[in-house]
């Protein structure tokens, strides 16, 4: 390739690129757009701001107390195959990959004998009572975060409630089963906590 040759395919390369440009500029210039002084479709956001207690009440689904009361143990002992491979169940039984679980309903949390709990799991005070094992089973890493367990949580409220019931039997004497509040009770439960929030 002489010289020649040379200066016209750079000659080319480089009017391909400003026309390139050009139409770029161009295109802009025809089909320029102002921002937006306002949004085009509001949304409205009065309804959500002024959401009723019952309506709180009701998106959050059924408690674990509701839950319990259609809790099946056969559902639960199969359920919880998916605990077996790391957890122990027997009275006196030895950890695995995580702690044993025998009287774990009601225990305090991170206090099962020969298991290295992580920071995170003996900094969280209260016992496994059945909220915070309905929470920690639905997810655990959001429910204390940090800890080491790595089982993503059951999706289903009936699988968790009827896990929970089989927990319950590693136990001489199993814990009481939550009580069932009545919806008035609920809703001046819940409304008493926001009232006493926003002061």
């Amino acid at each position: 390739m002489n010289s020649n040759d040379f200066n016209k395919a750079s000659m080319g390369v480089i009017m391909f690129l400003l026309l390139v440009i050009g139409a770029s500029n161009f295109s802009e210039v025809i089909f320029h757009q102002d921002a937006l002084v306002a949004n085009a479709y509001p949304i409205d956001t009065s309804s959500i701001a002024s959401a009723s207690v019952a309506d709180v009440v009701v998106d959050m689904g059924p408690s674990i107390a509701e839950l319990m009361q259609t809790a099946s143990l056969d559902k639960g002992a199969s359920v919880f195959r998916k605990c077996a491979a790391c957890h122990t169940k027997d009275n006196g039984g030895s950890a695995k990959i995580g702690p044993n679980l025998w009287n774990v309903v009601g225990k305090d949390v991170a206090t099962s004998e020969g298991f290295g709990y992580s920071e995170a799991m003996l900094g969280q005070e209260g016992n496994w009572d059945y909220e915070l094992l309905n929470k920690y089973l639905t997810k655990p890493k959001d429910a204390i975060p940090g800890n080491k367990m790595v089982f993503v949580g059951l999706k289903k409220g009936s699988d968790r409630a009827s896990v929970i019931m089989y927990l319950r039997s590693f136990s001489d004497t199993p814990a009481a089963l939550p009580i069932v509040a009545s919806t008035e009770a609920s809703l001046e439960a819940t409304a008493e906590t926001t009232s006493s929030e926003s002061m």
